[in-house]
């Protein structure tokens, strides 16, 4: 009788490379937001939070235009918040610039739990009559957002916002 010895030859699986995932900074921004309510008989007030932001940042969305744009989503999935929603969008918006070409959309939480619709600035659509300016202060990592801007319900309401992202940690 003959043996027969068969052999295969098996890949060694030694040590790879890994590589590392390059960490979104746009995404799960720890966020801080005072909003500034004026001349609304209602809802005239001051409401802050603090919380994450779903986007904070530059979000060109692959449009050669929005080369230096800037977009907030605030907050990601807290309930409950005095300040209930931010979106904030402009095409153009670098670091150390003001630009009045936005669109803001803010609402917010009575003390009583009151939700009355968002108050919002199309400022870069003059037909409606919402001029605003925001400006973008960047230091290490901190995106600071202020927002002044002039919103139409029944009468023109007057929104403050100072929102800062801050690096993640």
């Amino acid at each position: 009788m003959v043996a027969v010895v068969v052999t295969a030859a098996v890949p060694t699986l030694g040590p790879t490379a890994s590589v590392a995932q390059v960490v979104d900074s746009t995404t799960l921004r720890p966020t801080d937001v005072t909003v500034d309510i004026g001349n609304d008989p209602r809802y005239s007030g001051i409401y802050r939070a603090k919380g994450m932001s779903r986007i904070c940042g530059k979000m060109d969305l692959m449009m050669p235009h929005r080369g230096n744009a800037f977009s907030v989503e605030f907050p990601d999935d807290e309930p409950n918040l005095a300040v209930s929603n931010v979106s904030f969008d402009a095409d153009t918006l670098p670091p150390g610039q003001t630009t009045n070409s936005f669109t803001l959309n803010v609402s917010v939480r009575t003390p009583s739990g009151g939700t009355p619709s968002a108050f919002v600035v199309r400022a870069k659509e003059p037909k409606y009559g919402e001029p605003g300016t925001a400006a973008r202060v960047k230091v290490a990592s901190r995106d600071t957002l202020r927002v002044v801007g002039t919103a139409t319900s029944g009468t023109k309401v007057s929104v403050a916002m100072v929102l800062i992202c801050h690096p993640k940690p």
